[in-house]
């Protein structure tokens, strides 16, 4: 049973994959790890770039138009 309840928690430990901590636009591990409104997270330079490139604000990953440019918050998780 204790076998079994120590493999659960690795493979549990395990799909917290090196995907969880990089960042959707540059592919890397986070660098100043922020949160968008609607709860993705990004390098917060990434970001920056991404959002000085574009006449609407709006989320890289699921396409979300703020009406204004956020303040990206400090993702304290991260």
């Amino acid at each position: 049973d204790r076998q079994k309840q120590q493999q659960g928690m690795a493979s549990a430990i395990a799909s917290w994959s090196g995907e969880n901590f990089s960042c959707p636009i540059c592919l890397e591990v986070f660098s100043s790890p922020v949160t968008t409104p609607c709860g993705h997270n990004f390098c917060r330079t990434c970001l920056t770039k991404f959002w000085d490139e574009q006449v609407q604000f709006k989320c890289p990953v699921c396409n979300e138009l703020f009406d204004a440019r956020p303040d990206p918050r400090v993702n304290t998780l991260l």
